[in-house]
């Protein structure tokens, strides 16, 4: 328990969902025992994500749940804010005022704004995850006379390459990032790039890396395959992860080698480049503890992300925290966020340069090495503590329960 704060009442704010977003459902779930009274306004997806959605609201059952809807149903909301979203996209950027270029940005935003005038109830805290949400929770935080928090997963101005829309996204955050009590972010690049962009954020600001709760790893097993078990995941199985390159030379080495792949398969990217592969098993999506289950049966994580923007370079993913939580070794490409998180952490890592040659030869270097690699893992599982969510979030917390 962080606090007895049982009164204090926070409203989160997402334009995904819980299972889009597992740093929301860790704040949700920190704030649940902090003693908040929690409300959480999300969407339905219309995708796999609204299953695992509802089986991680079954978790939460003193948490108020607001849902809508992102979908073609009901039509009217849908197609208004498509096509304001569209007309306002299209306008000059010194034409778009906040709400404009909110709305412009994400067309769910103006879904929330729509959603957030017919709640009377008062919040001591409005937290916003993702930009389409930034400016819908400080205008209602500033209408319910709440303090606001924002999270900065990603450095949002460049996860595109389209100059305008890295503009307008950068001028929605420092229209409202300032206004926020706090600021929180993802990875320490991250939080550096922004404060550049954006030198009037006020103090306190948290970089919170993307740490799971311990208790949802176990200890590496013992018993595993004879294969050199590799893992990867993400929400999507898809072009553009790395993937085409790790693919082959796993398929050139089996049954040395085995490569598990947990997401949502894109048909395009099976037909393309996993017909008549060998050694690749595919994990549907699975629930966030599940998934921490299974990297107890694995020896080596990837993190295969190859940097095709800025963002690419400066994030930290979630991947990266879980296998050091699972005590895997980890293969990774050498993006500026990978090399310092590996570096500082101390942490049993080999680098790739993503070329198919570069991890053919590293998977061949780490099945020679296979025996030493799982002695080692309990070692790595008990390094991996430090990341533990409950540990990374105190600072934030204590802020919380303390205003």
């Amino acid at each position: 328990m962080y606090g007895e704060f049982s009164m204090m009442k926070i409203l989160f704010i997402t334009s995904v969902n819980l299972a889009s977003n597992p740093r929301l459902v860790k704040e949700v779930r920190l704030a649940v025992k902090s003693g908040f009274s929690v409300t959480v306004i999300q969407f339905r997806m219309g995708n796999w994500t609204d299953e695992l959605t509802d089986e991680l609201m079954q978790q939460f059952s003193s948490v108020r749940f607001i849902g809508l809807s992102a979908m073609r149903k009901p039509f009217l909301p849908w197609f208004l804010s498509s096509v304001m979203n569209k007309i306002f996209s299209l306008l000059p950027l010194d034409m778009l005022p906040s709400t404009l270029l909110s709305v412009a940005i994400g067309k769910r935003s103006l879904l929330l704004l729509q959603r957030l005038q017919t709640i009377q109830e008062k919040f001591d805290w409005v937290i916003a995850h993702n930009p389409a949400a930034f400016y819908p929770a400080k205008w209602f935080a500033k209408k319910r006379n709440a303090k606001l928090g924002i999270d900065v997963e990603d450095y949002h101005p460049g996860e595109t390459t389209n100059p305008k829309l890295s503009t307008m996204m950068k001028k929605l955050m420092q229209q409202t990032l300032p206004a926020a009590s706090y600021c929180s972010y993802a990875a320490p690049l991250i939080a550096a790039e922004v404060q550049r962009d954006i030198p009037a954020i006020k103090e306190p600001q948290f970089v919170i890396l993307n740490g799971f709760d311990a208790v949802e790893f176990q200890s590496p097993v013992t018993n595993k395959k004879a294969a050199l078990q590799l893992v990867w995941f993400s929400q999507h199985i898809d072009a553009g992860r790395g993937l085409e390159a790790i693919i082959p030379a796993v398929n050139q080495l089996y049954p040395a080698v085995e490569l598990q792949l947990v997401g949502f398969l894109h048909e395009s990217f099976a037909r393309r480049f996993l017909q008549d592969k060998r050694g690749i098993t595919i994990h549907a999506p699975l629930p966030q503890q599940d998934l921490h289950q299974l990297l107890a049966h694995c020896d080596v994580g990837l993190a295969a992300d190859v940097p095709v923007n800025k963002n690419r370079e400066l994030a930290l993913t979630n991947k990266m925290l879980a296998y050091a939580q699972s005590g895997l070794l980890i293969v990774a490409t050498t993006t500026a966020s990978h090399m310092q998180f590996l570096e500082m952490g101390e942490l049993d890592y080999r680098i790739v340069d993503g070329s198919s040659v570069s991890y053919r030869q590293i998977f061949e270097m780490l099945i020679e090495a296979k025996e030493n690699i799982r002695q080692q893992a309990k070692s790595r599982y008990e390094k991996g503590r430090v990341f533990d969510a409950l540990h990374l979030y105190r600072p934030l917390f204590d802020l919380l329960n303390n205003n």
